[in-house]
Protein backbone atom coordinates (compact mmCIF):
# COMPACT_ATOMS: atom_id res chain seq x y z
CA UNK A 1 0.00 0.00 0.00
CA UNK A 2 0.65 3.72 -0.39
CA UNK A 3 1.77 4.92 2.92
CA UNK A 4 1.04 9.18 3.47
CA UNK A 5 2.13 10.64 6.76
CA UNK A 6 0.63 14.04 7.74
CA UNK A 7 2.79 16.58 9.61
CA UNK A 8 6.12 18.87 8.95
CA UNK A 9 8.33 17.05 6.72
CA UNK A 10 11.37 18.10 8.41
CA UNK A 11 10.17 16.96 11.81
CA UNK A 12 8.48 13.57 10.41
CA UNK A 13 12.32 12.85 9.08
CA UNK A 14 14.27 14.14 11.58
CA UNK A 15 11.80 11.96 14.24
CA UNK A 16 12.03 8.85 12.03
CA UNK A 17 15.72 9.48 11.91
CA UNK A 18 15.71 9.41 15.55
CA UNK A 19 14.02 6.47 15.66
CA UNK A 20 15.41 4.57 13.05
CA UNK A 21 12.51 4.33 10.99
CA UNK A 22 12.49 4.47 7.23
CA UNK A 23 9.43 6.74 5.68
CA UNK A 24 11.24 6.87 2.58
CA UNK A 25 8.74 5.38 0.37
CA UNK A 26 5.54 7.45 2.14
CA UNK A 27 5.08 10.51 1.15
CA UNK A 28 4.66 13.67 3.61
CA UNK A 29 1.79 16.33 3.49
CA UNK A 30 1.96 19.53 5.67
CA UNK A 31 -1.84 20.28 5.98
CA UNK A 32 -0.19 23.93 6.63
CA UNK A 33 1.29 24.39 3.03
CA UNK A 34 -0.76 21.57 1.21
CA UNK A 35 -4.21 22.15 2.16
CA UNK A 36 -5.65 23.29 -1.55
CA UNK A 37 -8.86 25.24 -2.41
CA UNK A 38 -10.73 22.08 -3.90
CA UNK A 39 -10.38 21.25 0.35
CA UNK A 40 -11.49 24.06 1.31
CA UNK A 41 -14.47 24.54 -0.92
CA UNK A 42 -15.56 21.26 -0.87
CA UNK A 43 -15.86 21.23 3.22
CA UNK A 44 -17.36 24.81 3.05
CA UNK A 45 -19.68 23.34 0.72
CA UNK A 46 -20.18 20.62 3.06
CA UNK A 47 -20.68 22.81 6.23
CA UNK A 48 -22.31 25.84 5.42
CA UNK A 49 -25.36 25.43 6.39
CA UNK A 50 -24.06 24.65 9.71
CA UNK A 51 -22.52 28.00 10.42
CA UNK A 52 -18.80 27.47 8.71
CA UNK A 53 -17.66 30.13 7.06
CA UNK A 54 -15.04 30.12 3.86
CA UNK A 55 -12.42 31.22 6.19
CA UNK A 56 -13.41 28.92 9.10
CA UNK A 57 -13.03 25.78 6.59
CA UNK A 58 -10.05 27.23 5.23
CA UNK A 59 -8.29 27.58 9.34
CA UNK A 60 -9.67 23.83 10.03
CA UNK A 61 -8.34 22.07 7.08
CA UNK A 62 -4.68 23.71 7.59
CA UNK A 63 -4.68 23.81 10.98
CA UNK A 64 -6.58 20.58 11.90
CA UNK A 65 -4.69 17.44 10.68
CA UNK A 66 -7.78 15.19 11.67
CA UNK A 67 -10.10 17.30 8.80
CA UNK A 68 -7.09 17.74 6.07
CA UNK A 69 -6.83 13.52 6.39
CA UNK A 70 -10.71 13.22 5.86
CA UNK A 71 -10.80 15.42 3.38
CA UNK A 72 -8.69 13.27 2.15
CA UNK A 73 -10.62 10.40 2.11
CA UNK A 74 -13.61 12.17 1.17
CA UNK A 75 -11.85 13.47 -2.46
CA UNK A 76 -10.89 10.07 -2.68
CA UNK A 77 -6.99 10.81 -2.68
CA UNK A 78 -6.64 8.49 0.19
CA UNK A 79 -8.21 4.87 1.21
CA UNK A 80 -8.80 5.22 5.28
CA UNK A 81 -7.22 7.08 8.05
CA UNK A 82 -5.26 6.55 11.49
CA UNK A 83 -5.49 8.24 13.85
CA UNK A 84 -5.97 8.64 17.29
CA UNK A 85 -2.90 8.50 19.16
CA UNK A 86 -2.44 12.41 19.86
CA UNK A 87 -5.78 13.14 19.63
CA UNK A 88 -8.94 12.60 21.74
CA UNK A 89 -11.84 10.02 20.14
CA UNK A 90 -13.84 12.91 19.44
CA UNK A 91 -11.06 15.00 18.07
CA UNK A 92 -10.98 11.74 15.47
CA UNK A 93 -14.66 10.99 15.10
CA UNK A 94 -15.95 14.40 14.43
CA UNK A 95 -14.77 15.31 11.17
CA UNK A 96 -15.72 11.61 9.73
CA UNK A 97 -19.04 12.26 10.96
CA UNK A 98 -19.57 16.06 9.34
CA UNK A 99 -18.20 14.97 6.25
CA UNK A 100 -18.48 11.07 5.16
CA UNK A 101 -21.08 10.77 7.88
CA UNK A 102 -22.74 7.42 8.52
CA UNK A 103 -23.55 4.76 6.19
CA UNK A 104 -27.23 4.25 4.85
CA UNK A 105 -28.91 1.97 6.96
CA UNK A 106 -27.40 2.22 10.01
CA UNK A 107 -28.57 3.43 13.07
CA UNK A 108 -25.68 4.30 15.19
CA UNK A 109 -21.83 4.89 15.59
CA UNK A 110 -19.84 2.43 16.98
CA UNK A 111 -15.84 1.36 16.92
CA UNK A 112 -13.90 -1.75 16.97
CA UNK A 113 -10.17 -2.29 18.03
CA UNK A 114 -7.77 -4.80 16.44
CA UNK A 115 -6.15 -6.64 19.33
CA UNK A 116 -2.97 -8.26 18.15
CA UNK A 117 -2.81 -10.86 20.45
CA UNK A 118 -0.28 -14.12 20.79
CA UNK A 119 -3.27 -16.48 18.88
CA UNK A 120 -3.65 -13.90 16.03
CA UNK A 121 -5.58 -11.28 15.68
CA UNK A 122 -8.98 -10.46 17.56
CA UNK A 123 -11.84 -7.96 16.88
CA UNK A 124 -13.21 -5.75 19.98
CA UNK A 125 -15.62 -3.44 19.92
CA UNK A 126 -17.24 -1.27 20.99
CA UNK A 127 -15.36 -0.18 23.13
CA UNK A 128 -14.71 3.63 22.98
CA UNK A 129 -18.37 4.93 21.55
CA UNK A 130 -21.29 3.75 22.95
CA UNK A 131 -21.81 4.01 26.46
CA UNK A 132 -24.73 1.13 27.53
CA UNK A 133 -26.30 0.46 24.10
CA UNK A 134 -29.74 -1.33 23.92
CA UNK A 135 -30.44 -4.74 22.89
CA UNK A 136 -31.42 -3.65 19.20
CA UNK A 137 -27.80 -0.99 18.96
CA UNK A 138 -26.13 -4.51 20.79
CA UNK A 139 -27.11 -6.61 17.40
CA UNK A 140 -26.03 -3.91 15.17
CA UNK A 141 -22.81 -3.25 16.82
CA UNK A 142 -22.11 -6.90 16.40
CA UNK A 143 -23.19 -7.40 12.48
CA UNK A 144 -20.94 -4.25 11.93
CA UNK A 145 -17.88 -5.62 13.49
CA UNK A 146 -18.54 -9.09 11.76
CA UNK A 147 -18.54 -6.84 8.81
CA UNK A 148 -15.64 -4.78 9.18
CA UNK A 149 -13.12 -8.18 10.63
CA UNK A 150 -14.26 -10.35 7.23
CA UNK A 151 -13.31 -7.05 5.41
CA UNK A 152 -10.28 -7.20 6.91
CA UNK A 153 -9.46 -10.84 6.03
CA UNK A 154 -10.27 -11.86 9.37
CA UNK A 155 -13.76 -14.83 9.71
CA UNK A 156 -16.04 -13.57 11.81
CA UNK A 157 -17.23 -15.91 15.08
CA UNK A 158 -19.20 -13.52 17.10
CA UNK A 159 -19.04 -13.85 20.65
CA UNK A 160 -21.71 -11.19 22.44
CA UNK A 161 -20.25 -11.19 25.96
CA UNK A 162 -22.06 -11.00 29.07
CA UNK A 163 -21.00 -12.34 32.38
CA UNK A 164 -22.33 -15.31 31.94
CA UNK A 165 -22.37 -18.18 29.57
CA UNK A 166 -25.74 -19.23 28.11
CA UNK A 167 -28.84 -19.69 30.80
CA UNK A 168 -26.52 -20.05 34.05
CA UNK A 169 -27.27 -16.68 35.26
CA UNK A 170 -29.96 -14.26 35.03
CA UNK A 171 -30.17 -10.10 35.00
CA UNK A 172 -30.67 -7.32 32.82
CA UNK A 173 -27.26 -7.34 30.93
CA UNK A 174 -27.94 -10.61 30.28
CA UNK A 175 -31.20 -10.51 28.96
CA UNK A 176 -30.17 -7.62 26.95
CA UNK A 177 -26.84 -9.99 25.41
CA UNK A 178 -29.62 -12.57 24.52
CA UNK A 179 -31.98 -10.26 22.97
CA UNK A 180 -29.15 -8.83 20.88
CA UNK A 181 -27.92 -12.11 20.12
CA UNK A 182 -31.34 -13.19 18.97
CA UNK A 183 -31.61 -10.14 16.81
CA UNK A 184 -28.57 -10.55 15.21
CA UNK A 185 -29.02 -14.47 14.30
CA UNK A 186 -32.15 -13.11 12.69
CA UNK A 187 -30.17 -10.78 10.28
CA UNK A 188 -27.49 -12.84 9.43
CA UNK A 189 -28.38 -16.25 10.09
CA UNK A 190 -25.75 -17.32 8.50
CA UNK A 191 -22.94 -15.82 10.62
CA UNK A 192 -21.67 -17.71 13.67
CA UNK A 193 -23.07 -15.60 16.70
CA UNK A 194 -22.93 -16.73 20.24
CA UNK A 195 -24.59 -15.33 23.43
CA UNK A 196 -24.54 -14.90 26.35
CA UNK A 197 -21.10 -15.98 26.92
CA UNK A 198 -18.33 -15.10 28.98
CA UNK A 199 -14.57 -13.85 27.40
CA UNK A 200 -12.76 -17.22 28.68
CA UNK A 201 -15.25 -19.69 27.21
CA UNK A 202 -15.41 -17.40 24.07
CA UNK A 203 -11.63 -17.21 23.27
CA UNK A 204 -10.25 -20.30 25.28
CA UNK A 205 -10.97 -24.16 24.16
CA UNK A 206 -11.08 -25.64 27.21
CA UNK A 207 -12.75 -23.49 28.84
CA UNK A 208 -15.44 -23.54 26.23
CA UNK A 209 -15.16 -27.32 26.68
CA UNK A 210 -16.12 -27.20 30.01
CA UNK A 211 -18.54 -24.43 29.90
CA UNK A 212 -20.34 -26.11 26.78
CA UNK A 213 -20.09 -29.71 28.28
CA UNK A 214 -17.83 -30.75 25.46
CA UNK A 215 -20.51 -29.86 23.05
CA UNK A 216 -18.83 -28.39 19.85
CA UNK A 217 -19.47 -24.69 19.22
CA UNK A 218 -19.09 -22.36 15.85
CA UNK A 219 -17.86 -20.02 18.49
CA UNK A 220 -17.50 -20.96 21.68
CA UNK A 221 -13.65 -21.06 22.71
CA UNK A 222 -12.68 -19.45 18.92
CA UNK A 223 -14.30 -16.76 18.30
CA UNK A 224 -12.67 -13.75 16.78
CA UNK A 225 -15.02 -10.73 17.05
CA UNK A 226 -15.88 -9.98 21.16
CA UNK A 227 -18.42 -7.49 21.52
CA UNK A 228 -18.84 -6.24 24.63
CA UNK A 229 -22.38 -5.25 26.06
CA UNK A 230 -21.04 -1.51 27.80
CA UNK A 231 -18.17 0.22 28.03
Amino acid sequence: CDLTLLGDPAAVHELASKLHVDVSAASVLDPRTQADEQMVNTLFELRKAKGLTLEGARDLVELDPNYFGTMLMHLGKVDGMVSGACHSTASTMRPAMQIIKMAPGFSLVSSIFFMLLQNGVKVFGDCAINVDPNAEQLAEIGLVSSRTARAFGIYPRVAMLSYATGDSNVGPMIDKVRKATAIARESAPDDPIEGPIQFDAAVDPAVAAVKFKGVDNAVAGKATVCIFPDL
